[in-house]
């Protein structure tokens, strides 16, 4: 056998015997997966079972992901638009306790100028709803005041919707949905 070929005997040993006693160790992520609470809002206990246990995911239904305000008698005018709201990304947390799911959904997204944009704070009716078959347990209205300031580029926001709690699911069969919601207002 040549040095070389020893050389590659020795080593692959050395990674063998690395990979076998890392195969020993025994590691118990149930204490990782565990936070601790530290009593602001959102630090509550997570263990593994809730990140295991089915969270629905959200959606944007069509049609709902941006919103144009325009001015005054000239809707729908593309050189008329005041500002243009998009949500870009959206996302939740579950965690279930007392027969309940309880969810926090978060949307984020921009907000920009439009040929006749101004400076001022915009309003942002947000909706999320939960739909489990044919019924809706949950459906709410959020309105998220976003400050613009003159000729900023994109204003970023978040919204977070904390109060979503609907009874456990038995089954993967609900749909949960966020968007802007124009009106008219049928549910708070």
């Amino acid at each position: 056998m040549s040095n070389v070929q020893a050389h590659r005997v020795t080593r692959f040993g050395a990674i063998l015997a690395l990979l076998t006693l890392a195969s020993c160790q025994s590691t118990d992520l149930g204490g990782m997966l565990t936070t601790k609470p530290t009593g602001k809002p959102g630090d509550e206990e997570i263990s593994g079972a809730d990140l295991r246990a089915y969270c629905p995911r959200v959606q944007l239904r069509e049609g709902t992901a941006i919103l144009r305000t325009y001015a005054k008698g000239h809707d729908g005018e593309a050189d008329q638009i005041i500002y243009q709201a998009t949500i870009t990304d959206v996302t939740r947390t579950c965690k279930y306790e007392g027969g309940l799911l309880y969810m926090q959904v978060v949307a984020a997204g921009r907000v920009v100028e439009g040929p006749k944009g101004k400076s001022g704070a915009l309003e942002l009716p947000i909706r999320v709803a939960v739909r489990q078959g044919e019924t809706l347990p949950y459906s709410q209205l959020g309105k998220l005041q976003v400050a613009v300031a003159p000729n900023a580029g994109a204003t970023q926001f978040i919204f977070k919707d904390q109060q979503v709690s609907v009874p456990a699911p038995s089954s993967q069969n609900l749909q949960v949905f966020v968007g802007f919601d124009e009106g008219p207002y049928g549910t708070p």
